[in-house]
């Protein structure tokens, strides 16, 4: 029978709930990992102390040297068993040795906790800015998309319209904050979060600097970029001090709350044309991959004009595999919706 390494952490919070879910959740770990598992570490707001009611506790495992086969499909069935046994919300994810050691990291090296193994944080190289800006600017639309209800082949419409009209904070409140008794509450913590996801987003694009978390996002975005979004980013980002993630009940800070929700969509659509630009430059350059990629973002957003069509073209005409199937897809899926036809020849 194979022996489990004993579970003794390294590192821990001032809060013994939050202690209590570190040890049994690296426990079972060890139990379905045995001796695959170099290190542990805790990422976000509890790795900073900069933590309020409803943060999650972000931990990453990892894996040593690559993923043995069928391994990160084992991870996924076990991360969703623990935690919906979990009583604290933990957000567990995994990643391999050799890809951080190839490719580096942010956020692991800058601004994270070890809770058990190896410290391989000196061995990591600092992300290259241009994977850096890639990742900041891909982010934002993942928490844009999950807010608009859509079919799944459809494409949002640039400029984009409020999640929801009719609520009083126009949807940005559309997911449920659950505490660890059970109770749900109306939770802005999507609203925060896509907040200093643009902030992260708009500092690596124009000043081509690195954030590390929430706070560092909001406070760099002041330092270096300093436009007209930064009042709003920095209200936002306020009103997680005062009511953590819940929806505030007195009727004068949901007001206030609701005035910030308004202006929000501004910053969005504002976002989404540098997006585009972006997108386009990414896709006419660099690695196979990343131009695949773009080609797929561009043809879940539907921007007026012909812009992203033209280019789209291009590639589905001149360019390698997967790329032109990818491009193909994409202008199928935009003239389904309503973007323009290629005039008949």
């Amino acid at each position: 029978m194979m022996e489990v390494e004993d579970v003794t952490l390294v590192g821990m919070t001032e809060d013994m709930g939050i202690n209590a879910t570190l040890y049994g959740a690296i426990g079972l770990a060890q139990m379905a990992f045995p001796g695959r598992v170099r290190a542990y570490f805790m990422l976000g707001s509890h790795a900073t102390s900069e933590a309020v009611v409803a943060s999650d506790i972000d931990v990453v495992m990892i894996f040593k040297d690559r993923f043995l086969e069928g391994e990160q499909a084992r991870f996924e069935l076990f991360r969703g068993y623990v935690s919906h046994m979990c009583r604290m919300p933990l957000d567990l994810s995994a990643t391999e040795e050799a890809r951080l050691l190839e490719d580096g990291e942010v956020n692991l090296k800058q601004s994270s906790l070890l809770l058990m193994g190896e410290d391989i944080r000196e061995r990591i190289p600092l992300m290259p800015k241009d994977k850096w800006l890639r990742y900041c600017m891909h982010r934002p639309f993942i928490f844009m998309e999950r807010s608009r209800a859509h079919a799944e082949d459809e494409p949002l419409r640039h400029p984009f319209s409020f999640p929801d009209a009719q609520g009083e904070l126009y949807g940005y409140d559309h997911r449920e904050h659950v505490e660890p008794d059970g109770t749900r509450h109306r939770s802005i913590k999507e609203l925060v979060t896509l907040a200093c996801r643009l902030a992260t987003a708009l500092v690596a694009l124009k000043a081509e600097a690195y954030t590390h978390s929430k706070s560092s996002a909001i406070e760099a975005h002041r330092q270096l970029v300093n436009d007209e979004w930064t009042p709003l980013f920095e209200e936002i980002y306020a009103c997680r001090r005062r009511w953590g993630y819940r929806v505030p009940a007195e009727a004068k800070d949901r007001e206030h709350l609701r005035g910030l929700c308004a202006r929000m969509l501004e910053a969005e659509n504002h976002f989404l044309g540098l997006y585009k630009d972006y997108l386009l430059a990414e896709l006419r350059r660099g690695e196979l991959r990343y131009r695949v990629m773009a080609a797929r973002r561009l043809g879940l957003i539907l921007y007026a004009g012909d812009e992203v069509l033209t280019a789209l073209r291009e590639q589905a005409e001149v360019a390698e595999e997967p790329l032109r199937e990818e491009a193909r897809e994409a202008i199928s899926r935009l003239e389904k919706h309503g973007a323009p036809l290629r005039p008949a020849a």
